[in-house]
């Protein structure tokens, strides 16, 4: 099935059943009864306001005015019973209390007892205003309410003009007293001429003086605005200068801030430096302590080396003679006997004692090494903490002196490392080679005494061992000699160390003394900054109020000056106003004589006092005026009847199942529209055709009010679409609380300017809002822009609630179709 003939399908479900068709011509026809019930009356809430119960009660006992009674009460009386604005009925106060508390009466006016008596008070020194008293049921109805309350209003004007009228004859009555008062005045203004001509007198002599005095006022004018000038000078100087006062205390500040710092880090660090003095002390005193050792054994080297030379030539004399052989053999026997005893209790320990001597000297250098290092790290970080230390002349210089001292130390390490080689080695030739060869020399020369057969070949090793012997001998003094040197230089640059390191201690005392001083003087020039600051800032305050002072006494003078020239102007009018008083009073005293003749002449008409108490008559005109009451309820009545009959149709015919399966969602979506526009339609159409035609309503437009009907129509069948089709009877339920918030906020029973702000804001949203002011300007003031404002928004709502609805029906559809093939495979499985 195409969508045409989808169309078709919803088109022909209506006229299918009865009921269903039944129920769509009930649905049509209920909003055309709505307005056949609202529209048809022609009268008005005003029409019948003398059917309204009012009781009037009149207690006045009157009052007497020159001799003639007068009662304002029976006046009102005798024009209400001539008045049909209310239903009048004249009663007496216990009447009228009765007929309030059986909520007979909307309303009860009374005239007071004294009621006149009051209103011919009007000239006396204190008047008393009359009271009409009235009390009302608001309760009964609150527009009868608005009735009455006009009502009271229209008696106040009918009184006040009466008693207007009262007041005139009262004062009129009087004239004839005013005419003798004019005479008596004249004859006052005959005197004032004569006092003025006095006055006149006395005002000359005041200006002359004035004029007199006028230069000193100026010369005390010209010198307060000098003082003021200074004064502003010196203001200005001291304020200006606040800043660099208050920069310097800030300064001061943070000098002491600073010393501070410093004080505190140089006397966190004078520890160190006296263990490093300490460190570098004892690093002197083990090197003074190894030139001593070596010192000490320096001539048992040089024996040992001249023994080796011995040894050497005996050998050459062995090898010279075998005569001698056996007696040289008895001598080498013995002073290799000598030798080794001296070899192993004075040779080797003593090298033993020069390795681990040179080797603690070792340890000592690396562990001063180490300290002069730290001191250097620790020196260069100290001006991170210590403000202004870096560009200081002891600082630069203690840092130059250890940084040349680390220069040297790697080559000073080698040496020094070569020298405990240089020990260790002797050591270890000593114990080693030079033991063995004492040991073999001594067995030989055994041997030589023992056999003469081995003499040659003794000799020979004599000779070798003793050459080797004396070579390193001589090896060991060169060695020796090369020792006490190093250790002498060491020796040197430990106690130039030790030096050093004692003026750092005392350097560094007497940079924490000078810190210390730097500290205290800080903290004076703080506190004598802040004393400056204070000081300046109470001067400045001082100046200022000094300004101040002189700024208003200037001001003063200025103001003195200005009005020394007015009180001159001022007695030069007053001095020349005598002189037209004078004149003045002499036309004075003509005029109230002539006054009291005219005075006494005044004899007004009835028309005269009618034009005192009721001077100003309104001409107006209305325009856009209501033919009947019916007319400016029309546009809500119309609006309100097809947004209902929409929502009533929604009842009727079904919003939101299709006849079949649609084909697609816009084919559903389409002969939904297509049937509910042609209901939506006709709804319009009846009503608008027989709101003109039946009950003749007069409008700007027949053909504008028919079209815009059937605009109203479709929006709101929109609107009800959507709700109805996305939620079914909750939605119908908010389709009605739509009505329902729309009521009272869319200009239906008072204008929308009229209402709260909230509501007024509200009303720009609701559509109900734009449909009463569209009929309104169609029905009854033609502006033809203003309509078409409000259509063009009425149009958006049609869009949006047009593509929402869409929406709901494309969502619908798919759920639609996902049921309606689950029922497919359910039915293929049976069948199967």
């Amino acid at each position: 099935m195409g969508k045409a003939g989808y169309i078709s399908a919803e088109m022909k479900r209506i006229f299918k059943n009865r009921y269903v068709l039944l129920s769509v011509c009930i649905g049509i026809l209920v909003p055309l009864v709505y307005a056949m019930i609202m529209l048809s009356p022609k009268w008005g809430p005003y029409d019948n306001t003398d059917n309204l119960p009012v009781a009037v009660v009149n207690n006045d006992q009157g009052a007497i005015s020159d001799g003639e009674r007068i009662n304002i009460g029976e006046i009102l009386i005798a024009s209400l019973k001539e008045n049909k604005l209310l239903g009048w009925d004249f009663v007496s106060s216990e009447e009228a209390k009765n007929g309030m508390d059986n909520m007979k009466y909307y309303m009860t006016i009374e005239v007071p007892e004294d009621f006149s008596e009051k209103a011919l008070t009007v000239l006396d020194d204190e008047p008393i205003k009359p009271e009409l008293k009235y009390t009302q049921n608001e309760g009964l109805h609150f527009m009868a309410a608005q009735v009455t309350n006009k009502a009271v209003e229209t008696l106040k004007t009918q009184l006040s003009a009466q008693i207007t009228a009262t007041y005139v004859e009262n004062v009129v009555s009087q004239l004839k007293e005013v005419a003798n008062g004019f005479t008596e005045a004249a004859d006052g203004a005959k005197q004032i001429n004569d006092g003025t001509g006095q006055l006149k007198d006395g005002s000359e002599q005041i200006l002359d003086s004035l004029n007199e005095k006028s230069s000193d006022i100026g010369r005390l004018v010209d010198g307060a605005k000098q003082v003021e000038d200074g004064n502003r000078i010196m203001k200005e100087s001291l304020v200006s200068k606040q800043g660099d006062i208050t920069r310097l205390a800030n300064g001061a500040q943070e000098l002491n801030i600073g010393t501070g710092t410093l004080l505190s880090n140089l006397q966190n660090k004078s520890s160190d430096i006296a263990r490093l003095a300490d460190g570098a002390k004892q690093v002197s005193d083990g090197t003074s302590q190894l030139v001593g050792v070596l010192n000490e054994k320096s001539s048992d080297i040089n024996r040992l080396s001249n023994g080796a030379s011995q040894l050497a030539d005996g050998a050459s004399e062995l090898q010279s003679g075998a005569t001698e052989l056996l007696e040289g053999a008895r001598q080498a026997k013995d002073g290799s006997a000598q030798l080794k005893d001296g070899l192993n209790k004075k040779i080797l320990p003593g090298s033993e004692q020069l390795a681990a001597g040179v080797q603690q000297a070792q340890v000592g250098v690396n562990e001063t090494i180490e300290s002069m290092q730290n001191l250097q790290v620790a020196l260069e970080q100290l001006p991170n903490s210590v403000d202004g230390l870096k560009d200081n002349v002891l600082y630069k210089m203690i840092m130059g002196q250890l940084n040349e001292n680390l220069k040297t130390v790697p080559q000073k390490q080698k040496d020094f490392q070569r020298l405990v080689n240089g020990a260790n080695e002797l050591r270890d030739g000593l114990k080693n080679d030079f033991t063995s060869g004492v040991t073999t020399l001594d067995n030989g020369l055994g041997q030589l005494v023992e056999g003469q057969q081995q003499l040659q070949n003794g000799a020979s090793k004599l000779a070798d061992g003793s050459k080797e012997v004396a070579i390193g001998n001589k090896t060991v003094a060169v060695g020796w000699k090369e020792l006490q040197t190093n250790v002498a230089k060491l020796h040197d640059g430990t106690k130039q160390v030790k030096d050093g390191n004692a003026a750092v201690e005392s350097g560094w005392n007497d940079l924490t003394a000078g810190a210390t001083q730097l500290h205290d003087g800080s903290s004076q020039i703080r506190d004598g900054n802040k004393t400056v600051e204070s000081g300046w800032q109470e001067l400045s305050a001082g100046a200022t109020k000094l300004y101040d002072g002189a700024s208003q006494v200037s001001e003063g003078n200025q103001t003195v000056k200005k009005g020394w020239v007015t009180l001159t102007d001022g007695v030069s009018q007053v001095d020349g106003g005598l002189g037209q008083l004078s004149d003045g009073s002499e036309e004075l005293y003509e005029g109230l004589e002539g006054g009291a003749k005219r005075t006494s002449s005044i004899d007004p008409e009835e028309e005269n006092i009618a034009m005192f108490a009721e001077p100003v008559v309104l001409d107006g005109e209305v325009i856009n005026s209501f033919p009947f009451y019916r007319d400016s309820n029309a546009p809500y009545i119309l609006t309100l009847a097809l947004y209902v009959g929409v929502l009533i149709m929604s009842f009727a015919v079904q919003y939101r199942k299709p006849v079949t399966l649609p084909p697609s969602a816009t084919a559903w979506f389409t002969g939904k529209i297509a049937k509910l526009s042609m209901l939506a339609t006709i709804q319009a159409l009846m009503i608008s055709l027989y709101t003109l035609f039946v009950l003749k309503l007069d409008v700007q437009s027949s053909i504008s009010f028919v079209l815009f009907s059937i605009m109203v129509s479709l929006t709101f069948l929109m609107i009800v679409l959507f709700l109805v089709g996305l939620a079914g009877n909750i939605g119908r339920f908010l389709a009605l609380a739509f009505v329902v918030l729309q009521l009272s906020t869319t200009g239906s029973a008072l204008p929308v300017d009229m209402l709260p702000e909230e509501l007024r804001n509200l009303s720009i949203f609701l559509p109900f809002t734009y449909s009463i002011n569209s009929y309104r300007n169609i029905i009854t003031l033609g502006n033809t822009s203003n309509m078409w404002e409000n259509i063009s928004i009425l149009l958006i709502y049609f869009a949006l609630f047009a593509v929402l609805s869409f929406l709901v029906f494309m969502f619908k559809y798919r759920s639609l179709r996902e049921r309606a093939d689950f029922n497919k495979e359910e039915i293929s499985e049976s069948i199967s």
